[in-house]
């Protein structure tokens, strides 16, 4: 990371931290929160997600995507500042809170995590049991119980190793039919979350597979082994939280953003990654969470139409009163998303996220992940007709 790409984060996470403190202090958050309430019409409900859970940051983060990592202490922290202003619930009763069917006092939180790490089970289960809160974990089917790694660690492996070693595509060796995507993808030099971001927003996961497969030849990391903390958990880790008031949900079969299948093809994973994960289970899964947050009216209506009963996305918003249950908004927090203006823990910067107050003042802009849906020429032939039936 470059000199200057530093200095401008710290500016930012300086004059972010300072201007945390003075609203939280002043009462300004509280009240900023309370107007933000009535004018719902009710009470909100905040979900938060959260990815891997580790011990410490250490050495291993730097081979994965480091805005998805926070400690366990942090994670503690954030729990028990939460439950001093919200009611920590499951995901069902919060829907139901947000259908109408019942009037919770205060607001309402849900705690998440995508890609069923096994920190989840190491690390967040043990301070959640302690705690007494529940949450739901949302886990891609074919990683379960694997010592594979996710497309998206893999991917970031690669870059930061190509990064380190001051390397370009073409000095890697990478196919000329694979060339073009990674060149368009870091031009103009990037941080490397952005590169990262570009390939998952333009290119399908088996395309993204295979270029991660041939930097990791090329750069020979074929038999490395892996850090336990980037692996998945297994289907006994699985059911014991199932069974303890942590919930599965799905994240479709390999991790797949499904706006770039085709919608026959979407829905096929949909069935195939629910049914993998009721039987590996032995429980119902009603609750899905779209990768990289993108959904279609398509997806949506496949997800209905499977019996699944909510879908999150990571649009950073509130959920209100009447909000669709298959577009549900979360706030994703990782280790620096607490980090204040002194570079420790800030109580007013964690409070300021947990109420969107960033949010409200429109400091801070969500990125939608509403897309349209992609027919395919399969499915636009046979338009009107369920993409379910239409495969028995």
């Amino acid at each position: 990371m470059s000199l200057k790409r530093t200095a401008v984060q710290m500016a930012r996470r300086v004059s972010k931290g300072a201007a945390a403190v003075m609203l939280h202090y002043s009462g300004a958050r509280a009240a900023i929160a309370a107007a933000a309430r009535k004018a719902a019409g009710g009470r909100r409900v905040l979900i938060l997600s959260y990815h891997r859970v580790v011990e410490k940051i250490d050495s291993d983060d730097a081979r994965t995507v480091p805005t998805m990592s926070i400690t366990r202490e942090t994670f503690r922290r954030h729990l028990v500042q939460l439950a001093e202003t919200h009611d920590i619930v499951s995901l069902d009763d919060a829907l139901s809170a947000l259908s109408g069917k019942s009037s919770p006092a205060r607001d309402l939180a849900v705690i998440t995590f995508d890609d069923g790490y096994r920190g989840v089970y190491n690390h967040a289960y043990p301070v959640m049991k302690e705690l007494g809160v529940p949450g739901i974990v949302y886990v891609p089917s074919a990683y379960v119980g694997t010592q594979d790694r996710l497309l998206h660690d893999r991917l970031w492996d690669a870059l930061a190793r190509m990064q380190e070693r001051n390397l370009s595509g073409t000095a890697v060796g990478v196919p000329s039919a694979l060339q073009p995507f990674l060149t368009r993808a870091v031009e103009g030099a990037p941080p490397l979350g952005k590169v990262l971001e570009r390939l998952i927003s333009d290119h399908s996961t088996e395309v993204l597979d295979g270029l991660s497969s041939a930097l990791e030849e090329r750069l020979g990391l074929r038999g490395i082994a892996v850090p336990e903390g980037h692996l998945n958990m297994s289907w006994e880790q699985l059911r014991e939280l199932n069974a303890n008031g942590i919930s599965i949900g799905a994240h479709t079969v390999g991790h797949t953003v499904l706006t770039h299948l085709p919608l026959e093809k979407a829905a096929r994973d949909l069935q195939q990654c629910k049914a993998t994960l009721e039987a590996g289970l032995r429980a119902k899964v009603n609750h899905f969470a779209y990768c990289n947050g993108w959904y279609s009216p398509g997806i949506a209506q496949a997800l209905q139409s499977l019996g699944f009963h909510s879908a999150v996305t990571t649009e950073d918003l509130p959920n209100t009163p009447g909000v669709d249950p298959f577009a549900l908004k979360r706030k994703v927090l990782w280790e620096n998303s607490s980090v204040g203006a002194l570079g420790g823990y800030s109580e007013a910067l964690t409070a300021c996220q947990f109420d969107d107050v960033f949010g409200a003042l429109s400091l801070q802009t969500p990125v939608l992940g509403a897309r349209p849906t992609n027919l395919g020429p399969d499915t636009a032939k046979s338009a009107g007709k369920s993409p379910l039936r239409a495969h028995g």
